[in-house]
């Protein structure tokens, strides 16, 4: 048991907890702290420390019956406090607070309700239904909202509040209507607008800012949010991105040609993924094209840029690789943000948010995806897909440098996602992109296993969010501080290094090498960089060369002199010379 991660974790903290859907049902497991396998030196104590993990399961609303609990679609608030899961024809609300879930409304009447979303202050919850032969019929307005206010509170049955036709559906733009923090305001992308809603004031009277050819909108968090769109290249003009004052904004009526606050023109850009910073200060556009211009890619081009909320600056993030990219996301403290790009091995490289400005270099490697936990403190590094798995853990210290401070490879992953506390990680393969070795587990910040468990078949595994405030944020402990050995086995201390970590006893010694095999032909990667470009450290401008040496000339003859140098020398050489024959004349 790691005490140092264990501290912190009692009576008066929640536990933390994994949800997964799987054909079969829907269970919520309690995690408690639990000891790794890791430096065990026999079987015994390898299956000792295995059967020590603890860990309960409690079926959604505490109901025997597991299949009538299954559903086909499920979400949290942002708290954690509220948990919805639609079945059938009905859609579940349970209060998440109480252990038991206690369930504490049903709606009727949903057919076919394939997507859910609870509003940042749960004032409201968002239910979209599929319009199919087992869905809403053609003449249902099959997206609509519901006020769910005396969930928690006096146990007040929902209220549709509003509903409206939704003829088309794309996962990457849900929710359809994005509540600000405090519920106070809602913005919808429609054709050719983006509608501003007061909910206090009834959804069907809004602002209605006309944007004509607006792809997509997303609002910003923070107590001041606002909107960024993406209008794609028009009769040959440039793409843009635009971002609209919200509190500009606040009566009902068409405004044409609304001025926006910021502005960022590109081209070759047919779509885009708009990423706000947690404080809503600026906005990194992550854009892509299916045709690669250049015909360097079979799989298009991306490219992603930089814009302030208020307008102050703007501009592309500079990238020292060519190629892709793959991953960019914000640090939770909106200071930095991490990007993972360039043709394998990708680079990862943090930046400084105030400027844009490349700060430090995580080290090139098979890697598409990072992840910061809750507090910024913790980087992960990983690359799934097509690629094998490993992951790199990184540290932030109080230099703004990031430490490695452990590894491993989580194979055949399709998730990973940081706990609430940011002390776990949870990776998950999870059906359809993959319908073998399904299953989650959960790792230690430093790549420690701590569990895994195996399922035939499961569609979602995630961590239970928490109110804000529930942990804090805290450094390794010193116990678990890592070290990779020459063989690149990663152990947790280095009194383990003389112990060794345990092996079960059918393990072979040496990876099996086929007959003809050539050395090194195993371990072959187009991914694989070089140990150089391996390490992190500052970073370094593309092209940067290390200072010059000077010259040491040919083996054996001695250092080079300068031209300058050469003829001091040579002065010496002659006045020494000159010495030489006037002692030879006076012994004359």
């Amino acid at each position: 048991r790691d005490d140092g991660d264990a501290e912190g974790v009692g009576a008066m903290t929640p536990l933390m907890t994994v949800t997964e859907r799987t054909p079969i049902g829907m269970k919520h497991w309690k995690f408690h702290d639990c000891p790794s396998t890791i430096g065990a030196s026999s079987d015994a104590e390898a299956v000792a420390a295995y059967d020590a993990h603890d860990f309960r399961a409690d079926v959604v609303g505490g109901g025997d019956d597991v299949e009538a609990q299954c559903g086909d679609t499920a979400t949290y608030s942002r708290d954690g406090t509220l948990f919805a899961c639609a079945n059938g024809d009905t859609v579940e609300v349970y209060d998440a607070s109480v252990e038991p879930f206690a369930l504490a409304a049903t709606l009727d009447g949903l057919p076919g309700a394939s997507a859910l979303n609870f509003s940042p202050s749960k004032t409201y919850l968002a239910i979209y239904q599929k319009q199919t032969s087992t869905g809403a019929s053609k003449d249902t307005k099959n997206m609509t909202i519901w006020n769910i206010t005396g969930l928690t509170t006096n146990r007040a049955p929902p209220r549709k509040v509003y509903e409206v036709f939704q003829r088309q559906f794309l996962k990457a733009e849900w929710p359809y209507f994005q509540f600000s923090d405090d519920d106070s305001t809602a913005v919808r992308c429609v054709s050719n607008e983006i509608q501003i809603i007061r909910p206090a004031e009834g959804f069907d009277r809004h602002a209605r800012l006309r944007v004509p050819s607006v792809a997509v909108a997303k609002i910003s968090h923070g107590s001041t949010p606002r909107v960024a769109c993406f209008v794609p290249e028009v009769k040959g003009a440039p793409g843009s991105v635009r971002i609209y004052e919200l509190a500009q904004h606040t009566e009902e009526g068409v405004v044409e040609n609304p001025t926006p606050v910021a502005r960022k023109s590109f081209f070759r850009v047919t779509e885009v993924d708009l990423m706000w910073a947690p404080d809503g200060s600026a906005v990194l556009i992550l854009g892509s094209s299916e045709v690669d211009a250049t015909n360097k890619s079979y799989y298009g081009e991306s490219c992603l840029h930089y814009l302030k909320a208020d307008g102050s600056f703007e501009g592309a993030v500079p990238l020292n690789k060519e190629g892709p990219v793959h991953d960019a996301q914000w640090s939770p403290c909106s200071d930095e943000f991490g990007v993972v790009y360039g043709y394998m091995p990708a680079k990862a490289t943090i930046y400084k948010a105030a400027q844009c400005e490349p700060k430090y270099e995580l080290g090139a490697g098979p890697h598409n995806t990072l992840r910061w936990n809750p507090f910024g403190r913790f980087v992960a590094l990983a690359g799934f897909g097509n690629l094998p798995g490993d992951v790199k853990f990184f540290q932030k210290m109080k230099d703004g440098k990031y430490k490695p401070i452990g590894s491993t490879r989580a194979s055949c992953s399709v998730t990973l996602e940081w706990s609430p506390d940011g002390r776990r990680l949870l990776t998950s393969t999870i059906a359809p992109r993959l319908n073998v070795d399904n299953g989650w587990k959960i790792w230690r910040y430093n790549g420690d296993l701590l569990l895994h468990e195996e399922r035939a078949k499961i569609y979602e595994a995630t961590w239970r969010p928490v109110p804000d405030g529930t942990y804090e944020d805290r450094p390794i402990s010193p116990a678990s501080k890592r070290v990779e050995s020459q063989g690149g086995a990663v152990l947790t201390n280095a009194s383990e290094a003389t112990k060794g970590a345990y092996r079960p006893p059918h393990a072979a010694k040496t990876a099996y090498r086929p007959p003809h095999a050539t050395s090194g032909s195993g371990n072959f990667s187009l991914a694989k960089a070089s140990e150089e470009d391996m390490k992190a450290g500052k970073f370094k401008a593309a092209g940067a060369k290390e200072p010059a040496k000077a010259d040491a000339g040919v083996p054996g003859a001695g250092a080079q002199l300068s031209a300058a140098a050469a003829k001091n020398a040579k002065k010496r050489a002659a006045k020494k010379r000159a010495a030489s024959a006037a002692a030879a004349l006076e012994k004359l």
